[in-house]
């Protein structure tokens, strides 16, 4: 029987920005922002979290046009 494949939620954090930016455009990491800023005053340790991760692709994936190809973000 075949082993179930380790889940990696930063394939959904990056599908999640890619929807935003798609939906929301420029708009997207001001609203991810609003969101950290909640999660962070209301004590949500797991939201501010996942937050964290969808808005660390939104600014990969929103600057990919700006930088190089040879550029490498860490």
């Amino acid at each position: 029987m075949q082993q179930p494949l380790p889940f990696d939620p930063n394939v959904y954090f990056g599908y999640v920005a890619e929807n935003l930016l798609k939906n929301l455009g420029d708009k997207a990491l001001v609203y991810a922002d609003h969101a950290l800023k909640k999660m962070r005053s209301i004590g949500d340790h797991e939201g501010f979290d996942l937050w964290l991760s969808i808005h660390q692709h939104l600014i990969e994936q929103s600057c990919t046009e700006t930088r190089g190809t040879d550029v490498t973000l860490h």
